[in-house]
């Protein structure tokens, strides 16, 4: 191999962590990420009578009942609601199992929500849908799933028709979410996209380097 193309080849794979280094070092005044749904009206939430603090999900992990705003216990939340019979989910385990291992020693955890059926709730027999100790599992009533996307998480779906404040759109089972320290939705990102999923870790340790 000729050193014009090993120097490329080393450029390539060092570049993610020079740009990190740099938003660090000179780029804390210049480089922010939105906070989105901080101002913008959440136009696509239906009228429920459900609040997102008297919601009531199962806890896999520990097989009992939780609130929403008690599985909120880390810095960094990644939410995504994954479809568990897609014959590709492996390759967003893969992706999240990543994100868990670059952050080893980071206030970062992996929320799972899955639905249930209401009347099933003494039928368990759902797995957790990542083993890590830093990833948690989470069952729904399956009626409140319009809820979770349109009013608590606002996931950037083709019902925007381009409008959503991120500029893309993402299937619902393959949009991870990422929430601050103060529960604010910080970004939407593409789980079976390597590229994507980098960019989640870069912009994670932007707000890192923002503590």
């Amino acid at each position: 191999m000729k050193k014009s193309k090993i120097l490329i080849l080393l450029f390539t794979l060092s570049f993610p962590v020079i740009l990190y280094l740099f938003l660090r070092s000179y780029g804390q005044n210049e480089f922010d990420l939105p906070i989105f749904f901080e101002n913008e009206e959440k136009a696509y939430c239906k009228d429920f009578e459900s609040s997102n603090k008297a919601i009531e999900l199962v806890d896999l992990n520990q097989k009992n009942f939780v609130r929403l705003l008690e599985v909120y216990n880390t810095d960094f939340k990644i939410i995504h609601f994954p479809n568990a019979q897609d014959s590709e989910i492996q390759t967003l385990k893969n992706e999240l199992n990543r994100v868990l291992n670059t952050f080893s020693d980071v206030s970062v955890n992996i929320l799972s929500f899955q639905p249930i059926d209401t009347g099933m709730v003494d039928q368990l027999g759902n797995e957790l849908f990542l083993s890590a100790a830093k990833a948690n599992t989470y069952l729904y009533p399956n009626d409140l799933k319009d809820f979770f996307v349109n009013c608590i998480y606002m996931f950037p779906t083709k019902e925007w028709n381009g409008d959503h404040p991120s500029e893309e759109t993402i299937d619902i089972d393959k949009t991870l979410v990422l929430l601050d320290e103060q529960n604010r939705i910080r970004g939407y990102y593409n789980g079976y996209e390597t590229k994507e999923v980098d960019r989640l870790i870069l912009e994670i340790r932007v707000l890192l380097s923002k503590k």
